[in-house]
Parts: structure tokens; C-alpha cells; sequence
């Protein structure tokens, strides 16, 4: 390592990266880990780098993968009403989706720490963002690395990857030339932790203690790279956050990929004519064609579960949970998580108690459970609670409580290492969404102070202080294995006689049972 007017230049495998340092903390940002995915590499599984001469430059984000948002929220239908207005100022500062400067050579990740070259082995956090497969980008002020290096002396990085049909078109079928062209995005996650695994010593980071972490599609990531077997042995711990394993079979992603290449009058003799088109114009393709679909028919393609590259579901109870079973876990969301389907439906924020009891039967119950349900809720929630607001919490516990809880179990069945639950419960100002999905990212960065959509003068106080408190159990988590920490005091593993959950708020607290009576009814123990 040689620093040179604050600019450390730090030997990496394939060359030189010359950094910035800025109070205590060396930041290297748009680190490739793999080449450009442009022209004959487009579609192809992440090539490694060719080694330079010189210095390169690790001072700037590089422009996000080429990408489009959910179609239903590029539709003005949308995005004329109040509440996605006062979404867009709840998220300030995050990540923006489908917008922005893009490039086909995104394949780069970003880190912060407070040495290199001193012989330590700091714990590393990776990040992978949110957004499905489809939209995101590693950068952001709520993913900034700073805080969390500077304050607990962890080494934060972020990657970026291909998404969309960069990412995620199944070309398979078509030749030996594209046996492997299949999740593709997730082949590059794959491929920055092994960089990370050869480089990250240099840097002052210990490549046999890696913390994989994302929220939302983030989430999602994470749980498949628990079942990608070229991903065994590259990080020991995995936190889930708002997120889930949802590989689908491989065959949806073939007839996605023969609908578009009709579209785009491409047949299968002619495939490589995919690697000519500007980039621009496929994702603009796609966008074209869901402007004459609906909710539950748009095209994105999805990571699939292939059998080759994404194998087992980490939460099976068998052998995807057998295959992880190492890997210590957290697994959460926000208390009201599930608001976000009021992007797609926003009726719910005008029920009735008629209403709620209506759609709780589209949940499996008969019309007298319904009733009971909404009796149970008032209840559990107190304070004269609206029909809205009662439809909101029992759709989040049936989404969110439930699937956390049969994850426990799945990974208890297997004998797995511990399970730790939370929840977050801090509110924005907004009523609609109150905690929605989505306002936990900055503050498991130790980012609060970036969220100035989330917090008010009122709450600015208590915002900091979970950032704080938030912050330090991802870092002790990353250190030992548990998030326990003097910040939030003993935080313990899931069992079955105790739930136990983690609650993130002004004061964070340890729970037996989170929202029993709402665990009993989504299980059907009411």
C-alpha cells in the first residue's frame, strides 16, 4: 500500500487502484471485479478481469446496469397520485430505479475501510441493493459505506450487477454457445465475492468472515446465493432483509425469452443478433411490450431456480436448508412492510371494516373467521385502530410473520446454525405508510442521518439513535455471528417455545412472540 496526498493505491490481484481518504476511512469506489458485459461478452457468464499495468483509478461510482422500474410504477396512474409523490420524499436519498446514467460495463463494487496494508482481518459486510432483478444500483447515500467503517471499524461493500434482461434473460436453449447464459446477475454476484475472497486482505478485511446482507430484491439475493453451490465457502453469515427465495422453475424464463425475441423479430438461428442491438433498445423493448399488459402479466425476467448455477432453497427444511445449514442468519422486515401493495391497489386506504373482512377471506378464511380476524386485530393493535389499518397489519403478518417464522422452522428441521428474527418498526412521517417497506436501508447502514424523508424535527433524536443502535448489531453480527451488542443489549435466536424477535424502534427491545395473536391466525391456530 502506498499513500501518496491522501490517495492510497493499494495492489489488488489484476493491478493497481488508486483510492481517496477522507477522515480515518479509504474508499476505493467503481472497482471492477469482472470486464465490461458490452458486445460478444453481452449475455455471457462474467469474464475475469486482464491485468493492467499502471493505475487505475477507484474514485468514482460507476453508472448503473441498464434497467427499468416495476412497470406499475413507471404508469402515471401511478405516479400522479399523493402517496407515490410522498413515497419519493420518503426515499430520498435512496437508490433511484430505472433512471439515471447506464452502461452494460457495470460489473463493479464499491468499499470503505479504515486500513490496509496493517496486517488486520476487519470483518466484511457486502451489500447487494434492492429493486428485484430488474432496476437498483450499488450507490446511494443510504448504502454508503462510511459510517459503519469509520464508526465500527468493518469493511462495507457494494456491488453492482446485471439486471433486467442483461441479467436475467434465459438463453439457454439456444447452443453450447449459451449453456450458462442463465442468471446471469446472480453469476456476477457470485463472481464479486470471489473477488472478494482473493482481494479483500489487501484491504484490511479477513476473506474467511464475510457477512452477505440486501433488503427487498436485495433480499432475495441473498437467500439464492445460500444455494448457489460456486458461492459455498465465500461468505459464513447472510441477513435478509424484507426479502425471500423466489427462484422460479427455469422454464418461465425460457417462454419470457421466446415472447421477447418475437418480439423483437429475432428467431432461434439469429440469436446472436441479441449482442448487436444498442442497449437502450432492448430495455426499451421491454418497456414497449408491457404497455400492453396488466398487473400480473408484465415481462421481467426472473432469476430461475436452474439446477446449475441457483440449485436449493436455503429455507426447504432439507436439502437446500442441509446444503446452508453453516450459515448463521438474520431474517426480518418493517411492521408495515406490505403497504407497498397499496402501489398497486391504493382502495385499501378507503375500507371499511366491511371491506377488511372482504379481502381477509381472499386469504383462505370464511367470511365468520374474517370477522373474528378483524376482532383479534383491534385488539393486538389497540388504540381504535382504522379498517385500513387492520387489513394492513393481518396482510403483513400473513407475507411477512408467517414466512419468517416457517423459515425458523425450516432451518431448525435441518439442524442449521442460529436463526435470529427482527422486526422495524421506526414510522416515517407519512400515516399511509407509517414503517413501509423499504425505510429500514439507512439505518442498518448507520445512514439515518441521510434519510431526511424518514425523520422530522420531532424524531430526528430517536432517528439517530437506531441508526446507532441499528448499525452496531449489523457490525457485531458481521464480527461473531451475534447481533448482540451493548447498543441493544442480549439479542437471542429463534426458538419455538420463544419467538424471540428483535424490535428496531427509538428503544429497541427483545420480544417473545411478536404479534401472537396475528402469528395464531395466519398459521390457523385461532
Amino acid at each position: 500500500m502506498i499513500v501518496r496526498e491522501k490517495e492510497p493505491v493499494v495492489m489488488t490481484k489484476a493491478g493497481k487502484l488508486r483510492g481517496t481518504y477522507i477522515d480515518g476511512v479509504y474508499r476505493f469506489l467503481g472497482v471492477h471485479y469482472a470486464q465490461d458485459t458490452s458486445g460478444e461478452n453481452r449475455f455471457m457468464p462474467p469474464q475475469p478481469l486482464i491485468p493492467w499495468e499502471g493505475e487505475k483509478l477507484a474514485q468514482e461510482y460507476v453508472a448503473k446496469c441498464w434497467q427499468h422500474d416495476h412497470p406499475r410504477v413507471e404508469d402515471v396512474e401511478i405516479t400522479s397520485t399523493k402517496m407515490y409523490k410522498d413515497q419519493q420524499k420518503l426515499m430520498e436519498r435512496s437508490s433511484e430505479m430505472g433512471v439515471g446514467r447506464q452502461t452494460e460495463d457495470c460489473l463493479a463494487l464499491n468499499i470503505w475501510t479504515q486500513g490496509i496494508g496493517d496486517g488486520k482481518m476487519r470483518p466484511v459486510l457486502v451489500w447487494f441493493h434492492g429493486g428485484g432483478d430488474f432496476a437498483g444500483a450499488a450507490e446511494a447515500d443510504w448504502h454508503d459505506g462510511f459510517n459503519l467503517a469509520k464508526k465500527q471499524d468493518v469493511i462495507l461493500i457494494s456491488v453492482g450487477h446485471r439486471l433486467a434482461v442483461f441479467g436475467y434473460i434465459n438463453l439457454t436453449p439456444f447452443g453450447e454457445k449459451y449453456k450458462d447464459s442463465v442468471n446471469l446477475g446472480h453469476q456476477d454476484m457470485v463472481a464479486a465475492l470471489q473477488w472478494i475472497h482473493d482481494n479483500i486482505e489487501a484491504f484490511g478485511g479477513d476473506p474467511g468472515n464475510v457477512t452477505i446482507f440486501g433488503q427487498s430484491g436485495g433480499g432475495g439475493k441473498v437467500c439464492a446465493l445460500m444455494g448457489m453451490p460456486a458461492a459455498k465457502g465465500l461468505f459464513q453469515k447472510a441477513i435478509v432483509q424484507s426479502g425471500g427465495f423466489h427462484g422460479a422453475g427455469p422454464e418461465a424464463g425460457i417462454e419470457m425469452t421466446k415472447e421477447y425475441m418475437d418480439f423483437l423479430g429475432i428467431d432461434a438461428e439469429h440469436v446472436d443478433d441479441l449482442q448487436k442491438i444498442p442497449p437502450q433498445d432492448l430495455i426499451k423493448a421491454i418497456r414497449d411490450i408491457n404497455k400492453t399488459r396488466t398487473l400480473g402479466t408484465y415481462m421481467a425476467f426472473p432469476s430461475v431456480v436452474d439446477g446449475k448455477h441457483v440449485v436449493y432453497d436455503p429455507f426447504d427444511g432439507g436439502v437446500g436448508s442441509e446444503f446452508s445449514k453453516d450459515i448463521i442468519v438474520i431474517n426480518g422486515y418493517t411492521k408495515d412492510d406490505a403497504r407497498l401493495q397499496a402501489f398497486f391497489d391504493q382502495r385499501m386506504f378507503s375500507f371499511t371494516f366491511e371491506d377488511t373482512t372482504r379481502e381477509i377471506t381472499k386469504f383462505g378464511y370464511t367470511e365468520e373467521q374474517a370477522k373474528k380476524i378483524v376482532e383479534i386485530y383491534k385488539k393486538m393493535l389497540g388504540n381504535d385502530p382504522s379498517p385500513t389499518d387492520v387489513y394492513a397489519a393481518c396482510m403483513n403478518d400473513q407475507r411477512h410473520l408467517k414466512q419468517n417464522l416457517l423459515r425458523a422452522r425450516a432451518r431448525a428441521k435441518a439442524g442449521c446454525a442460529p436463526f435470529y428474527n427482527y422486526v422495524f418498526a421506526f414510522e416515517g412521517p407519512y400515516p399511509d405508510m407509517k414503517a413501509i417497506h423499504g425505510v429500514d436501508v439507512p439505518f442498518f447502514f448507520d445512514n439515518g442521518c441521510y434519510a431526511t424523508g424518514i425523520w422530522t424535527a420531532d424524531t430526528y433524536v430517536d432517528a439517530m439513535k437506531l441508526s446507532e443502535n441499528a448499525g452496531a448489531a449489523w457490525a457485531a453480527f458481521a464480527r461473531t455471528g451475534d447481533p448482540s451488542c451493548p447498543n441493544i443489549g442480549v439479542w437471542k435466536p429463534f426458538d419455538e417455545k420463544n419467538y424471540y424477535t428483535m424490535v428496531f424502534d427509538a428503544e429497541c427491545k427483545l420480544v417473545s412472540d411478536y404479534h401472537g395473536p396475528g402469528r395464531k391466525v395466519a398459521l390457523g391456530e385461532f
